[in-house]
């Protein structure tokens, strides 16, 4: 999928830029409403008629997982663990049988133990791999986030839009709405 984030300057023209692109009938696969970080444009939600609600999500910047490196990072985490934790307590237990080490035993534990307790290590090794491996992320992400910061804490409004990796946005849509920056994120 091909994510862009509009900058624009009210909620209103964010609402117009939605009803526009569904006239036009562009397959969009989600599109989220973000509220700027220092919300001066309170008045404006004031009159606003909440009775037909065109984005699927409004949200805060901080909870937006594409917005947010610590969410995203917790998530990649859980999904990391959920095949590592049980791959390295299999990894333990095999590496364990193979090899008929006594290092447990050495220590004082029962004979017994040896092998499930090589498991418990692989599991420890596979919970500790997840935790390191989650936390990369793209230094061109890192900029294209901080100038994204930037403009909502001015009080700008963010609508984040996801379409089809094979569908080109529709440019003259996009252009015929008053957004002061279009921000491709990512492909794919």
């Amino acid at each position: 999928m091909s994510t862009y984030v509009i900058i624009l300057k009210g909620k209103n023209v964010a609402k117009e830029l939605l009803h526009n692109l569904r006239e036009a009938q562009t397959p969009i696969l989600n599109c989220d409403l973000v509220e700027p970080l220092n919300n001066k444009s309170e008045h404006e939600n004031s009159n606003l008629d909440t009775s037909e609600e065109v984005f699927e999500n409004q949200s805060s910047f901080n909870n937006i997982k594409l917005l947010n490196p610590a969410l995203a990072r917790k998530d990649r985490q859980k999904t990391l663990a959920t095949w590592l934790i049980p791959f390295g307590f299999i990894a333990g237990l095999s590496f364990s049988q193979m090899t008929d080490l006594k290092t447990f035993s050495d220590m004082g534990f029962p004979n017994q133990l040896e092998k499930l307790l090589g498991g418990l290590v692989g599991m420890i090794s596979g919970a500790l791999g997840s935790f390191f491996s989650a936390g990369g992320i793209n230094q061109e992400t890192v900029d294209d986030l901080r100038a994204i910061r930037k403009k909502s804490e001015e009080g700008f409004w963010l609508v984040i839009l996801e379409l089809p990796i094979e569908i080109e946005p529709p440019w003259a849509i996009l252009n015929e709405t008053n957004s002061l920056e279009i921000i491709t994120i990512g492909k794919g």
